[in-house]
C-alpha cells in the first residue's frame, strides 16, 4: 500500500452509516445478538463499533466458513473466545444443522432471563435476536439455511442485504437481518488487505497487487507449500513480486505492450484462495496462553 493510503483508508458506503444507526436502536428490542465473524480473519472482521454497542447484550459469536479455514487455527480461535469469556462457535453457514445447534446456545445464553420472566409469570416467547457481520461473511445463507429456503438474497460480492427484516425461523428463534457494515476507516493496514482477501470489501478499493504482495509474503511465512501445490512451481526462494511475475507468465497474462499483466495475476492469485483452491488456510494466526 502506497504511503498516502497506509493506516488511512477512508471510506464508508452511506448505508453502511444508516445501518449502523439503525443497529443501535433496534438493539433495545432484541434479547441476544449473534456476531458472524469470518474463520479465517475473526479480528479483521469483527466491526470495532460494535463493541461498545454490545457491552451490555448477551451474543454469540458464530465463525462461519470454517471449511476455507485451517481447523487448528479455529479451534485455538475459539479457545482464544472461551479464555475471554465469550460464547464462540464455528460453523459452515450452509448445514441446516445449525438450526438445533444455534437454538441450543441461544437457549443456554438465555436461561437466566427466561427464569427470571417464569418467575413474574411471563410465559416463554421466541428468542428475539439480531444477527451482525461485515458483508460476504455469509448471514444471508446462514439464514435461508436455518429457515430451509431462500428467503434473503445470496451473492459473493459484498452489499447484498439493503435493509433489516424480521426472519421468524421457528417457534423458539425470531432473527433480525441486518446489512452487512464496515466501519469508516481502517487504521490497521493488515486490517485492510484481510478484508480485501476474503471479499468483505470490493476489489476496486485497494490495489491488488498490494493486495497480492501481502497475501504471498504471508504464505510464505506460513503455508510455504500451498502455492507450489497448487501451481507445481518452486518459489521458495523468490520474493512476492517474482511469484506474481510468475504466475503471470505461468496463465499467460500480457499487457498490450507485452509486458506481464500484474494486476490480473494478483487478482487470479485472490480469487484461487477464495474459492478454496489453495487449501483450507487462515489469514491470522492465533496467539493464545496455552
Amino acid at each position: 500500500m502506497n504511503n498516502e493510503n497506509k493506516s488511512n483508508i477512508n471510506w464508508y458506503p452511506g448505508h453502511m452509516a444508516k445501518a449502523i444507526k439503525e443497529i443501535a436502536e433496534k438493539l433495545k428490542l432484541v434479547d441476544l445478538v449473534v456476531v458472524l465473524l469470518d474463520a479465517r480473519c475473526p479480528k479483521a472482521s469483527f466491526n470495532p463499533l460494535l463493541k461498545e454497542l454490545l457491552q451490555q447484550k448477551r451474543c454469540l459469536y458464530l465463525l462461519t466458513k470454517k471449511d476455507k479455514a485451517d481447523n487448528q487455527q479455529t479451534i485455538k480461535w475459539l479457545k482464544y473466545y472461551n479464555q475471554n469469556q465469550i460464547r464462540a462457535l464455528a460453523i459452515d453457514a450452509r448445514e441446516l444443522k445449525n438450526t438445533k445447534l444455534i437454538v441450543k446456545e441461544a437457549t443456554i445464553l438465555m436461561a437466566e432471563k427466561r427464569k427470571k420472566d417464569l418467575m413474574r409469570g411471563l410465559k416463554p416467547r421466541p428468542i428475539k435476536t439480531m444477527i451482525v457481520g461485515t458483508p460476504n461473511v455469509g448471514k444471508s445463507t446462514l439464514i435461508n439455511a436455518l429457515v430451509g429456503k431462500k428467503v434473503t438474497a445470496v451473492g459473493d460480492h459484498p452489499g447484498i442485504t439493503k435493509v433489516q427484516q424480521w426472519i421468524k425461523i421457528n417457534h423458539d428463534l425470531e432473527l433480525l437481518d441486518t446489512p452487512g457494515v464496515l466501519w469508516p476507516k481502517f487504521d490497521e493496514e493488515v486490517v485492510g488487505y484481510n478484508l480485501s482477501i476474503i471479499g468483505a470489501i470490493n476489489d476496486n478499493i485497494l490495489p491488488m497487487q498490494d493486495i497480492a504482495t501481502y497475501f504471498v509474503d504471508y504464505l510464505q511465512k506460513y503455508y510455504p507449500n500451498a502455492l507450489k501445490m497448487r501451481y507445481h512451481l518452486d518459489l521458495n526462494h523468490f520474493s512476492a513480486i517474482e511469484i506474481i511475475s510468475a504466475l503471470a507468465q505461468k496463465q499467460g497474462y500480457y499487457l498490450s505492450n507485452k509486458e506481464l499483466d500484474l494486476t490480473r495475476a494478483s487478482l487470479f492469485l485472490i480469487q484461487e484462495y477464495r474459492m478454496g483452491y489453495l487449501g483450507s488456510l487462515t489469514l491470522e494466526q492465533c496467539e493464545i496462553n496455552e
